[in-house]
């Protein structure tokens, strides 16, 4: 499949056919926006406006991690990223059309990888992008019949504000060609990734270097960029049929950038990055979850034919009546946390306010109930979901939960997992940070693990029931 990530001025795609704006969840929070999946001259096509529609995000905000796991977890192989950018060079003027293959960074306050503490990964930037994909965008250019260089370097700032002349001297004079705000760490996570990542920078103005350009203004970007988007579509219908087939190996080895890349010996790789990496669609290799690790199957009493006939009820009552038992569940969820910043556990009604309860407790963080509809007063945010016989539905308080804050689902048993999704997505309706969904019992063939994966969020489970 093929992404496209619109930049400035293009923020839909048209002509796709079977064409669906789709809700993806990530395991590091919500894309920009949602992801229009279609399909044209027979090419799977899925497009992401970078700054969701209507330029609503800055660039400093961009969600890059959650925006570069989106498509990878719709199955994107090759990546064109169109970016609006000023020129650095006399010959590049507003309306041209750069074919970037190196990057500078200058950005700071912004998360440029997939790995962190306890999994370390390097993977080489020094080719940045798929020449087969910059290949592709040049052919279709010529085609296009605009003006354009294939090659040169984009410096990324920090922006939101433009540069200052100085800055802009000071650029020219290493040889950059281009600025923008929006491409790394974007090309970064790409490659982390293993994705065919190329970019098609857009020039809208001379930087502020130019005696014609010394006070760039918002305005007068927005009228290029705007003349530029109806070129830029025409090029994205161009490249979409060049790059109708991705190779079962990229020659460029974009797809196996990750061979050599992880540092962190094996026994001590953090297993919850591990499946969140995952989850998010990167070539991590996860540890099957032992059966019962912990001892705790022989104290979980099994109910035959309750709630009715048939039915194997997974009792968790007499876990919790064993005082060893239940510190034991405790201790080995807590520990697997502690160390982390986890600002609130949302515990699912009712046995995942206990043991959530506890963890909360002992992590020294906040506690977020996840209650049957109509049973919490005030102000509070609804989630329905099915069952096998109509629906239900889940609630939080509306201000239960704040913006960036980091949380753990718990409940005491996973199923098929439409109540646990369920309380994911009200985490995500309040741009919360799903860390990890975690049970006690997780019975794997009714798919609740897989459901939740799906929906990007890694699952942990201390003892499983697996065909009994």
């Amino acid at each position: 499949m093929l992404g496209i990530i619109g930049g400035s001025g293009i923020y839909e795609l048209e002509g796709l056919k079977n064409a669906q704006w789709r809700e993806i969840d990530t395991p590091f929070g919500k894309p920009s926006d949602q992801v229009l999946v279609g399909e044209l001259d027979g090419v799977q096509v899925a497009f992401l406006p970078r700054h969701g529609r209507g330029h609503r995000i800055p660039p400093t905000q961009l969600n890059v991690r959650a925006n570069i796991s989106a498509l990878k977890q719709l199955g994107v192989t090759d990546v064109l990223a169109l970016s609006a950018v000023g020129s650095l060079k006399e010959d590049l003027p507003p309306g041209t059309f750069v074919v970037v293959d190196q990057f500078i960074d200058l950005t700071k306050g912004r998360t440029s990888t997939f790995f962190d503490e306890g999994l370390v990964g390097h993977v080489s930037m020094a080719h940045p992008v798929c020449s087969r994909v910059g290949d592709a965008a040049t052919q279709a250019l010529e085609g296009a019949k605009v003006s354009f260089r294939r090659g040169g370097t984009y410096v990324c700032m920090e922006g939101p504000q433009f540069s200052s002349k100085a800055e802009s001297n000071i650029y020219r004079s290493w040889g950059a060609h281009v600025i923008g705000m929006t491409n790394m760490p974007e090309a970064k996570l790409a490659r982390e990734a293993e994705l065919c990542f190329a970019t098609l920078a857009m020039v809208t103005d001379f930087d502020c270097w130019h005696p014609d350009h010394d006070a760039v203004t918002a305005a007068q970007v927005a009228e290029t960029f705007t003349k530029n988007a109806a070129f830029a579509r025409d090029v994205v219908r161009r490249v979409i049929p060049l790059l109708a087939k991705h190779p079962s190996v990229c020659p460029k080895g974009c797809d196996r950038a990750l061979d050599s890349a992880v540092m962190t010996a094996p026994g001590v790789r953090d297993q919850l990055r591990q499946r969140m990496l995952k989850s998010a669609g990167l070539r991590i290799e996860v540890e099957a979850p032992k059966h019962d690790p912990h001892s705790l199957a022989k104290l979980i009493r099994t109910v035959p034919d309750f709630p009715k006939k048939g039915i194997q009820f997974r009792d968790i009552t007499t876990l919790l009546e064993d005082g060893p038992g239940l510190k034991r569940t405790v201790r080995a969820l807590v520990d697997r946390y502690r160390g982390q910043r986890i600002d609130k556990i949302m515990g699912i009604d009712a046995r995942g306010f206990i043991i959530g309860g506890a963890m909360a407790v002992e992590l020294g963080c906040g506690f977020a109930p996840v209650r049957k509809k109509g049973k919490l007063p005030g102000a509070t945010l609804r989630m329905e979901y099915a069952l096998e016989y109509g629906t239900d539905a889940v609630e939080i308080r509306e201000e239960g939960l704040k913006r960036g804050e980091r949380v753990v689902i718990v409940d005491d048993l996973i199923a098929t997992g439409g109540t646990a999704e369920a309380a994911i997505k009200l985490a995500r309706l309040k741009e919360a940070v799903v860390v990890e969904a975690c049970f006690v019992i997780e019975l794997p063939d009714l798919g609740g693990r897989k459901r939740l994966e799906a929906a990007g969020a890694p699952v942990h489970s201390l003892v499983t029931f697996e065909g009994d």
